[in-house]
Parts: C-alpha cells; sequence; structure tokens
C-alpha cells in the first residue's frame, strides 16, 4: 500500500519549470521524510528535462504545516496570492 503520492503538472512547462501540483503522504507516515523524498526525486525528475525551477502553491490554512517541509528541501516563498470564492448553486437543484 502507497503511503505517499505526488502528482506532478505540466503547467509551468513555458517556463521550463515543473510544477508540484499535489503531495500526500498517509498521516500515520507524515514527518517521517516521505514527503521530502517524494519532492526530492520530483526535483531529480525536473532536473533530467532540463526544467531550471520548481514550483508549488500552499493551502497556508492546511492544518499539516507543510511549510517547514518545503522549505526543508530548499523551496521558498516568492509571492502571495489571495484567493476568494463564492458558492452558487448548480440549475435545477
Amino acid at each position: 500500500m502507497p503511503v505517499g503520492a505526488l502528482h506532478s503538472s505540466d503547467q509551468a512547462l513555458d517556463q521550463q519549470s515543473g510544477w508540484v501540483k499535489t503531495l500526500s503522504v498517509r498521516s500515520a507516515y507524515r514527518r517521517r521524510g516521505v514527503g521530502a523524498a517524494l519532492l526530492r526525486r520530483a526535483f531529480a525528475r525536473y532536473a533530467e528535462k532540463g526544467r531550471r525551477s520548481v514550483g508549488l502553491g500552499v493551502d497556508l490554512t492546511n492544518p499539516t504545516a507543510p511549510l517547514s517541509l518545503y522549505r526543508s528541501v530548499g523551496l521558498r516563498e516568492t509571492r502571495w496570492t489571495d484567493m476568494y470564492e463564492r458558492a452558487v448553486p448548480a440549475a435545477g437543484v
């Protein structure tokens, strides 16, 4: 049974950058190096493909507090974005 998964995306390909779309680690395996290992593997694959940088988005309200993990593998904050959303009722509901 997998204990973690990383989903990559080509959304930043035009900038010659890798993009981590999602990173998940089962709660029982968090803080054991699984997330860092997945990220380092992704970084290596991006480098093999000639990508010059890597990015990902972070929800700062995430209760797993991922910032320490991201910083531990060399990621640094480059910009902050405020996101807004509004629920709209589906037609016929």
